[in-house]
C-alpha cells in the first residue's frame, strides 16, 4: 500500500489512521495546546487553542479537522501565537485568579498555558462571580473557575449517561449548571468524580478532607486505623515518578505509618471476604430459582445509579457490603471498646458518600469515619516531605493482614467476576487460573460477555464499566435480547484503577495500572479467597455467627444523593 503523508511545519508525517489533524500534529512531536479536547469524548472544538494555519492562510481547529494526504499545516506562526495569547487573556478575564490557594494550583491547564505563552497581564476587568456548590459530599463545583470547555458535560453524558451538569444560558450569560439549576446533591449525580478528573482547571475538584485526617493523626487520644483499597497501590506510582505498571504496596504502607497511622490494613482481606459472601449468595440464588441476573454491589456509584434510575433492579443487587464497609465492621470488632478513628484510602470519590450513608452504621457505630482519596493521600505525603520513592517496603499489620490474589484484582474491571469464578471453581492450579484469565473476563472494554462452566452449571456473565455501558447492558437484558446470570458493574471507566479519586490518567496509563494489578495478583502465594488463613479468624472471632448481619447491607429502593 502506498504511504501517505501530511506536512506539519514542513515536516513529513506519515498518515496511519489518525482521526484528526491534532493527532497528526502530536505525532510529529509538537505539543499542540488544547483545553476542551479529550481523546475519549466527542469533539467540541470550543476553546480554539488548537488552531492551525493552512497553506492558504486559513485557520481551523486541529481537533475537528480531518487529515488528508498532501495537507500542509503550520502550528507556530506569529499570527497563531497572538491568537492563543488573546484566548488565554479572555479566559482569565472571566476566571478567578486566586491561583495560589486554588485546589488545582500547579496542575491547572489554564495556569500552565498562561505561563507557556507568557501571559503576565490581563487587559480586561475580572468578571468572575463567586458561585460555589459544595452540596455534594464527594465533589465541589466553583463556577468562578469554569472556562466552559464542556469536558464535564460530555463526560457525565457520554461516559455515565447521567447528565447531572449541562450548559445553561447563551452568549456572555452561558454557564454550566447542575440539572435544571439544582445543586448537585439534588440531581442524579452519583459522585463518581469523573467530571473532576477531566476538568482542566479548579472548577470541579474532589471534596478535600485532608485537614480532618491530619487532625486525627495528631490526636494522641485516638487510635487511627487505616485501610487502603487494591487500586490505590497502582494509582500512586506515577505521581511519585515510579513505573505505572509496578504496584507500590510496601511503600504505601510505610508512608501511612510515617504520616502517623497507628494500624494499617489492606482492604484486599475484605475483598476476599466479599467474594466468599457474594459467591455463596449467588449460588443460593441459583439453587432457589431466584430472579437473575445478580448484580455486584461493590461500587457506590453503581448503587446510586440503580437507586436513581433502575430502582426495580434493587432486589437483584447483591446484599454484600463493599470491601470498605466490611473492613469497617471488622475494625470495630477487632478494637471493640477502644476509641478508634476508621479511615479508608479509596480510589473513588463516591466512597465519601457511601461512608456517610445511614446503612453503614452497625451496632450504633459508623463503620467508616473518613474517606481519603488516592490524590488526597498523595498531597499529604508531599506536604509531609516524605520521599515516597525512597521508602522501604513494609507489610500491613496482623492479624487481618493476609490476602490472596483474588482480592487484589478487585481494582480492575472484571476483577470481582474473576475472583467469583475462582471461588466457584475452587481450583488454584496454574492451568485453571490461566483458563479463567483467558475466558473473556479481562480487558478494558466497556462491555464484556462470556460463559463459564462449573460442574453441571453454566454461568452466563457480563461485565460493564462506565454507567452508560451499564445502561446499554440493562436495556438488552430487559428487552430479552441478552440473558445473564451474573453482572458486574463499575461506574468508573476501566474500574477502580480509573476512579475519580485517582491521579488522572489516559487509557494507556490505565492499561499500565491494570498490568500492575495482575502482576500483584501473580506475586501472591495464595490466589483464591478460600485459601486466606485470616478468614477463619474473622468468621470465628469477629463475626461469631453474625456474618450476614454485619457484612450485608439492605439498601432502600431510593437512596440519597452523592
Amino acid at each position: 500500500m502506498e504511504k501517505k503523508f501530511m506536512y506539519v511545519d514542513d515536516i513529513a508525517v506519515e498518515l496511519n489512521g489518525e482521526k484528526n489533524v491534532l493527532e497528526v500534529i502530536r505525532k510529529a512531536g509538537i505539543d499542540m495546546p488544547t483545553l476542551c479536547y479529550h481523546p475519549e469524548l466527542s469533539i467540541y472544538g470550543a476553546c480554539r487553542m488548537c488552531m492551525f494555519e493552512n497553506e492558504r492562510g486559513g485557520l481551523d481547529a486541529a481537533c475537528s479537522a480531518q487529515p488528508r494526504a498532501g495537507m500542509k499545516v503550520y502550528t507556530n506562526t506569529e499570527r497563531l501565537r497572538k491568537y492563543r495569547k488573546n484566548i488565554i487573556e479572555l479566559l482569565l478575564a472571566n476566571h478567578c485568579r486566586d491561583c495560589n490557594t486554588c485546589e488545582k494550583n500547579g496542575n491547572c491547564k489554564l495556569q500552565q498555558l498562561a505561563k507557556r505563552y507568557d501571559v503576565r497581564t490581563v487587559r480586561f476587568p475580572n468578571t468572575a462571580k463567586n458561585d460555589v456548590d459544595d452540596s455534594s459530599v464527594s465533589i465541589t463545583r466553583d463556577a468562578s473557575k469554569c472556562i466552559l470547555c464542556g469536558l464535564c458535560v460530555r463526560t457525565c453524558a457520554e461516559i455515565q449517561n447521567i447528565g447531572a451538569v449541562d450548559f445553561s444560558g447563551r452568549g456572555k450569560k452561558a454557564h454550566i449548571s447542575a440539572d435544571f439549576g439544582k445543586t448537585l446533591k439534588d440531581t442524579d449525580c452519583v459522585g463518581c468524580g469523573q467530571c473532576a478528573a477531566v476538568c482542566p482547571t479548579g472548577a470541579i475538584t474532589i471534596r478535600n478532607e485532608t485537614e480532618k485526617f491530619w487532625s486525627m493523626l495528631q490526636d494522641q487520644t485516638r487510635k487511627v486505623v487505616v485501610q487502603y483499597a487494591p487500586s490505590v497501590r497502582v494509582g500512586m506510582a506515577e505521581r511519585f515518578g515510579l513505573p505505572a505498571n509496578e504496584p507500590c504496596t510496601g511503600k504505601l504502607v510505610a508512608a501511612l505509618r510515617r504520616l502517623g497511622a497507628d494500624v494499617v490494613y489492606d482492604t484486599n482481606l475484605t475483598a476476599d471476604l466479599t467474594i466468599m459472601e457474594e459467591s455463596a449468595e449467588f449460588l443460593e440464588k441459583v439453587k432457589t430459582g431466584a430472579k437473575l441476573p445478580m448484580f455486584t454491589s461493590c461500587c457506590p456509584g453503581w448503587i446510586q445509579h440503580v437507586e436513581n434510575r433502575h430502582p426495580h433492579l434493587m432486589p437483584q443487587v447483591s446484599t454484600c457490603g463493599s470491601p470498605m464497609a466490611m473492613f469497617g465492621s471488622l475494625i470495630r470488632k477487632q478494637f471493640a471498646g477502644e476509641d478508634v478513628y476508621s479511615v479508608a484510602i479509596m480510589p473513588c470519590t463516591g466512597k465519601k458518600f457511601e461512608a456517610a450513608r445511614p446503612e453503614l452504621e452497625k451496632d450504633g457505630e459508623r463503620l467508616i469515619d473518613l474517606v481519603i482519596t488516592t490524590s488526597e493521600l498523595c498531597d499529604m505525603i508531599e506536604e509531609a516531605g516524605i520521599n515516597f520513592a525512597a521508602l522501604p517496603n513494609e507489610e500491613p499489620d496482623a492479624p487481618l493482614g493476609d490476602y490472596t490474589g483474588a482480592g487484589v484484582i478487585f481494582g480492575v474491571t472484571g476483577g470481582v467476576t474473576e475472583a467469583v469464578i475462582r471461588r466457584v471453581l475452587d481450583d488454584a492450579s496454574p492451568n485453571t487460573l490461566q483458563t479463567i484469565a483467558e475466558c473473556g473476563v479481562r480487558g478494558l472494554e466497556g462491555i464484556k460477555a462470556f460463559s463459564v462452566t462449573a460442574g453441571d452449571l453454566t454461568i452466563r456473565i457480563a461485565v460493564a464499566n462506565g454507567l452508560a455501558n451499564a445502561d446499554k447492558l440493562i436495556a438488552k437484558v430487559e428487552s430479552g435480547e441478552e440473558q445473564f446470570d451474573f453482572i458486574e458493574v463499575m461506574a468508573c471507566p476501566n474500574g477502580c484503577i480509573g476512579g475519580g479519586g485517582q491521579p488522572p490518567a489516559c487509557n494507556k496509563r490505565k492499561a499500565e495500572r491494570a498490568e500492575a494489578i495482575f502482576k500483584a495478583d501473580e506475586a501472591c502465594a495464595l490466589r483464591i479467597p478460600q485459601q486466606n488463613p485470616d478468614l477463619s479468624y474473622v468468621y470465628d472471632n469477629l463475626l461469631k455467627g453474625r456474618a450476614h448481619e454485619l457484612l450485608h447491607i439492605h439498601y432502600p429502593a431510593h437512596g440519597g444523593h452523592a
